[in-house]
């Protein structure tokens, strides 16, 4: 049996052996291109020019970083890529004025370099380098560029030796003028510290700062002195007038206004009126009446006067009677409340001269504490300055040695042998052999073709032939309950269906042994039964027809169920015409079984639910309680229920009725199922964990009934082996 891959590229090479036959055309005609190309030229006289250079010794150094570079091997090692350095070939090409092209030919062909001990020349020095430069115009160019060369080379050598040095050089300049400006800031912080925290430091230092503190202290004595004298002499005037000091004020400020003494001495007339016309008068008397109107009008005058005299001091109201004590104040009491309130007013004063004095000692204190750390930030500061000096003069000091140091490094290499010419004689070409270079590239042709044809046949991954059907399913643990044959009814005539209804017999056995098989997994576990696909164009309508035609002729009381309310319905297929009103009131149509259900003339024991398809909402009748009920007396009523349902890769219909069965079947076919699909459809059946009862390959020619072993479950659900009737192809 030949291997999959072989039979793979056999069905590739049979879809695809034009695109081979082009390849192979087409290696022979570039082939035959190559091989009708007329001979090239004989090349044009060459001239070889020669020269060596070889290594010179350095001279002594008379610099610190001369010696330094001398004691570590000054003088790079040289090889093919420094000798033909970028910086070569770009001064040799603006010397001779030529163009990249000609230099790079030059560098990749017609120049040849020989370094030490690679020759075969016993007499050449180990210290020579060999040139060989061919050019094919004339022998003074060939000696005018060799020498270019040469010199460039001996130039880049020196310039080789004294890289280092260059590097070095470019260092300490960046680095030197780097520390200049560390130098300048620390210069600059320096200055501008002493300009902010000079004046401090010299107060300290001469001692100002701390007689500023003496005298302060002496200041805050002599205040304290003067505020116990205005104390106790305060303290005197409280206790001879028994008054506060804002109470003093409030008396004296009543005492010395004209209006409320007026005001006063009006209440004290009526007053005095009342007590002489009481002794005769009644208080209801008219006259009583109006003098204490009088009184009262008085009174509030008195009160609102009193109050905009003590209210401009935002002192509290006072009650009448002591607003009338303390406005009749005699001159003497008067004169020691103005007294008191003078006292009051210099004890204030002096109170904030104190707690002036006294922020002046502190700041002035506080400026002695700080003076160790003023000191030790401007020695910090010296420290700093005095450090970038001494880096900006060695780091100079080393510059100017190596600009020295560079000015006496000489290159390591010179001219031993100046160039020189010699005419080179010219080689014939070959000549082709064209027969060979066409078999040769017809043969590349007729392996690229075999190249294309199988590179499609890899990159296919549809499952061509039975057997790898087959070998994917057992690999996903899917029984394989046999294989179907492909009919051919529909392929003479279109209006043929490929329904066996009075087809060939044989052809409808493969159906009955299908049939068996998944009924032998058991009765009761597949009595519902769901066919569905992973893609269109498999046959699974066709399979669940004739699957039911097998059914119902094997005595079995068979219900067909068309699944797919998303197409219109097949039934025409079993010379049905199917209820043209049942697409506009699905659920009704479904509600009423005994209309829905419909018996097939010419096969006993059939009977087909046809389809009220296309709908637009096929899930919601799928999902109706109509359909569950439907459903539910079919399991009842019938042997077998065979449900046509849309394709996995269409819709999940088949996942939603899936609940209702007792697992699906899939139909599969060489040739159109994909690996890929079948794969992603099992994994989405596993994921739901929809019971797979087995596949079938659907469109077999030539087939064979051989028996074959399938896994599957025994009634206490161990895992057992069971004998099904599989069909595989004959070979042609």
């Amino acid at each position: 049996m030949a291997p999959p891959i072989v039979k793979r590229f056999a069905i590739s090479f049979q879809q695809n052996y034009w695109l081979g036959f082009l390849t192979m055309v087409a290696g022979f005609g570039v082939s035959g291109l190559v091989a009708v190309q007329p001979p090239p030229p004989p090349p044009a006289p060459t001239y070889t020019a020669f020269g060596q250079l070889t290594f010179t010794e350095p001279p002594p150094a008379f610099t610190t970083t001369g010696n330094e570079l001398q004691a570590q091997g000054r003088g790079l090692s040289l090889s093919k890529g420094n000798l033909l350095s970028g910086r070569v070939l770009q001064n040799v090409m603006n010397k001779l004025q030529l163009s990249p092209q000609e230099i790079r030919q030059i560098q990749e062909k017609t120049l040849a370099i020989e370094m030490p001990g690679e020759g075969n020349d016993e007499e050449t020095s180990s210290s020579t380098i060999r040139l060989q430069y061919t050019d094919k115009e004339s022998p003074t160019r060939a000696t005018l560029i060799l020498e270019a060369f040469m010199e460039e080379m001996v130039d880049h050598s020196r310039w080789l030796n004294t890289s280092e040095l260059r590097s070095r050089i470019d260092a300490l300049s960046k680095r030197l003028a780097q520390v200049k400006e560390d130098l300048t800031a620390a210069e600059n912080r320096f200055y501008r510290y002493v300009s902010q925290q000079g004046s401090d430091l010299l107060a300290i230092q001469d001692g100002s700062l701390f007689s500023g503190i003496t005298s302060s202290q002496q200041r805050q004595r002599e205040l304290r002195l003067a505020l116990q004298e205005i104390d106790g002499r305060i303290n005197s005037l409280i206790n001879q007038l028994g008054l506060t000091p804002e109470q003093a004020y409030a008396s004296v400020a009543l005492s010395a206004d004209p209006i409320l003494a007026s005001l006063r001495a009006q209440i004290l007339q009526v007053e005095q009126q009342l007590e002489r016309l009481q002794l005769d008068l009644r208080p209801e008397h008219p006259t009583i009446e109006k003098l204490l109107k009088e009184k009262q009008v008085s009174e509030n005058l008195f009160q609102q006067r009193a109050d905009e005299l003590i209210g401009a001091r935002d002192l509290a109201p006072i009650p009448l009677s002591q607003i009338r004590q303390d406005s009749s104040l005699d001159p003497s009491r008067q004169q020691l409340a103005n007294e008191l309130l003078a006292l009051e007013t210099r004890r204030a004063g002096l109170l904030q001269q104190l707690d002036s004095v006294i922020e002046t000692e502190q700041n002035l204190r506080e400026q002695y504490e700080k003076f160790p750390d003023k000191q030790l930030q401007q020695a910090k500061l010296v420290q700093e300055v005095e450090f970038q000096r001494i880096v900006y003069q060695n780091i100079l000091t080393a510059l100017v040695d190596a600009q020295a140091a560079e000015a006496e490094t000489v290159g390591s290499l010179s001219v031993a042998v100046p160039p020189i010419y010699q005419p080179t004689p010219p080689r014939r070409p070959q000549e082709k052999n064209k027969l060979l270079i066409i078999v040769a590239g017809g043969g590349i042709g007729l392996i690229a073709g075999l190249g294309v044809i199988l590179l499609f046949a890899l990159i296919d991954d549809r499952l061509h032939t039975p057997q790898e059907l087959r070998d994917s399913l057992i690999d996903r643990e899917v029984p394989v309950l046999g294989q179907l044959p492909f009919i051919y009814s529909s392929l003479y005539r279109e209006d043929l269906s490929p329904i066996l209804l009075e087809g060939d017999a044989g052809d409808l056995s493969f159906y009955e042994r299908v049939r068996s098989n998944f009924r032998r997994l058991g009765s009761d576990i597949s009595k519902v039964v769901m066919i569905t696909s992973v893609s269109n164009e498999e046959g699974k309508s066709a399979t669940a027809y004739n699957l039911a035609i097998a059914s119902a002729q094997a005595g079995k009381r068979t219900l067909l169920i068309e699944g797919d309310l998303r197409s219109p319905s097949k039934a025409q297929w079993l010379e049905i015409n199917p209820d043209p009103n049942s697409n506009l009131e699905p659920l009704r149509f479904y509600q009423n079984r005994v209309d829905a259900v419909t018996l097939v003339p010419k096969v006993p024991y059939l009977s087909i639910l046809s389809s009220p398809g296309p709908q637009r909402q096929a899930a919601a009748i799928i999902e109706s309680s109509e359909l569950r009920l439907l459903l539910k007396d079919a399991r009842g009523r019938y042997d077998m229920v065979i449900i046509d349902t849309p394709s996995l890769s269409r819709c999940n219909d088949a996942l939603l009725l899936e609940p209702l069965t007792d697992g699906l079947v899939l139909v599969t076919r060489p040739g159109t199922t994909r690996s890929s699909l079948l794969n992603e459809a099992l994994d989405q059946l596993s994921d739901a964990e929809v019971p797979v009862l087995g596949a079938v390959i659907n469109g077999v020619e030539d087939l064979v009934a051989p028996i074959t072993e399938i896994p599957g479950t025994d009634n206490n659900g161990n895992g057992h082996t069971q004998e099904i009737a599989v069909f595989e192809e004959n070979p042609v």
